[in-house]
């Protein structure tokens, strides 16, 4: 881990004093591959080349150049990329001697031994909920990982949908005692399974009950905020902080969406950006969550 004084001099830096417009979080698709088929994923079926470990290694470089000090290994399901000998725990290992923070999203079907300073699990929902969207039976599977993890800062992040958006603050509840914390994100209408978005009226009752719930100590990580924001998508989005990174070695900076879908700014779930940019706008609670997520 940067030591924070380093950390917090490139961000007063970069993005205060010179007034730069460089991206500071990357998300780094390794792979396409999977050992699920989610019924809410929009890379299920693409095409997977399966890139070598130096080309990886020099798209880390190229995101740290651009000036993006946080990356987050994501799929498909990352920790299913290997070349030779080289898995994803080298990848993890050789960011983690640049970057200020290095994470990992994962389905959780494989064992959680990861060397990154962060660790997000995806559940949606309870066991039924969770293996209908997921398309196989695993949730148990993975409840048993998260069990045996003693990975420091292990979360879970939840995809709020039109399916499990009823059953998410009992979820939140009863992971209370098994994860760090807890991060939500709401489903975006990529096209083929369209019913699976959230109204905003129940998005907004959803949401008004995390809030309660985090006000009561829950351990939600997103921000008061960015919560109240997402109701009726009422912020002002920054995209040109985070870079997506492709298993092709592409990188674009911006919308989550920019090559993978029609761009709807109304109907935006993508709670990172709503994070991000408010705390680029310095709203305290969003920075604090920024940094109790990624740093602390």
């Amino acid at each position: 881990m940067v030591h924070p004084l380093k950390r917090d001099w490139y961000i007063f830096y970069t993005y205060i004093l010179a007034r730069q417009r460089r991206p500071f979080l990357a998300s780094f698709k390794v792979t396409y591959r999977c050992n699920l088929r989610c019924r809410q994923c929009p890379f299920v079926g693409l095409e997977d080349r399966q890139p070598g470990f130096d080309e990886l290694v020099a798209v880390l470089d190229r995101l740290y150049a651009r000036g993006d000090r946080i990356v987050i290994f994501e799929g498909g399901e990352p920790l299913l990329w290997r070349d030779g000998a080289h898995t994803l725990h080298d990848l993890v290992r050789y960011a983690r001697r640049r970057f200020f923070c290095v994470g990992l999203t994962t389905n959780g079907t494989l064992p959680l031994d990861v060397e990154s300073d962060v660790v997000w699990v995806s559940f949606d929902g309870f066991k039924e909920t969770h293996n209908r969207l997921r398309g196989r039976p695993v949730f148990d599977q993975i409840v048993e990982n998260v069990r045996r993890s003693s990975h420091p800062r292990l979360y879970a992040h939840l995809t709020a949908n039109a399916e499990n958006a009823d059953e998410l603050p009992d979820l939140v509840r009863w992971l209370k005692d098994l994860v760090k914390g807890v991060t939500i994100q709401f489903y975006y209408p990529y096209g083929a399974e369209d019913h699976l978005f959230l109204d905003f009226e129940r998005r907004s009752r959803l949401l008004d009950e995390l809030i309660t719930l985090k006000q009561k100590g829950y351990p939600i990580l997103n921000s008061r905020p960015s919560l109240l924001a997402l109701k009726r998508n009422t912020w002002r989005c920054v995209p040109w902080l985070v870079d997506n990174a492709n298993p092709d070695g592409s990188i674009d900076q911006g919308c989550y969406l920019q090559g993978r879908a029609r761009v709807d700014c109304s109907r935006c779930g993508f709670s990172p950006y709503t994070e991000i940019s408010l705390a680029y706008q310095w709203n305290l609670q969003a920075v604090q969550a920024g940094i109790r997520i990624f740093f602390s």
